[in-house]
């Protein structure tokens, strides 16, 4: 997937702004607006189901909830790390409204990231739940320091977060 020279990029990817029909062979997005909320509270708040989380039946395993505090990142940005849950969905949504990109690709069937599925996508707040097993970036915040929650079915073990290494690419924007 790279070149001759390892670290030049092989390609640009401009971020698309993302909709739930570019994003949904990759999970779901996480947007007030996407469904019917249904009330809840004695009607004092409305409850936005996102999608239904899927059970890691590993031993040992169980749902965390974590928070991601994270830097700044300007755009262009090289990329060379992609990760992946094989046996967990993984949501991740700006707290605070932060904007964000991300860059996702389906599994090759071998363990690897397909790059022929490789997009980005833009986010101004929201999130995503990524579907079991697909390659993502790790959270690239931007503009300002960020906080996401970050929910995933999680064993202890290496193969909660498996993590390759790519040709660099370049993420952009228009």
């Amino acid at each position: 997937m790279s070149d001759s020279n390892e670290n030049e990029p092989w390609g640009t990817l401009t971020a698309l702004a993302a909709t739930p029909a570019l994003f949904r062979p990759y999970g779901h997005l996480v947007a007030p607006g996407n469904d019917a909320p249904m009330p809840a509270n004695a009607g004092t708040a409305r409850r936005h189901d996102i999608t239904p989380f899927e059970t890691d039946t590993r031993p040992g395993s169980r749902l965390i909830a974590s928070l991601f505090e994270t830097a700044p990142q300007a755009l262009p940005l090289s990329v060379r790390l992609l990760e992946r849950h094989a046996f967990s969905q993984q949501a991740i949504v700006a707290m605070q409204g932060e904007s964000f990109v991300l860059a996702v690709a389906l599994d090759d069937g071998k363990g690897y990231p397909d790059l022929a599925t490789l997009r980005a996508f833009a986010f101004t707040g929201g999130g995503v739940v990524y579907g079991r097993g697909v390659w993502h970036t790790p959270i690239i915040g931007l503009v300002s320091e960020g906080r996401f929650f970050v929910q995933s079915w999680q064993a202890g073990t290496a193969e909660d977060c498996e993590e390759r290494v790519v040709g660099p690419f370049l993420i952009g924007m228009d």
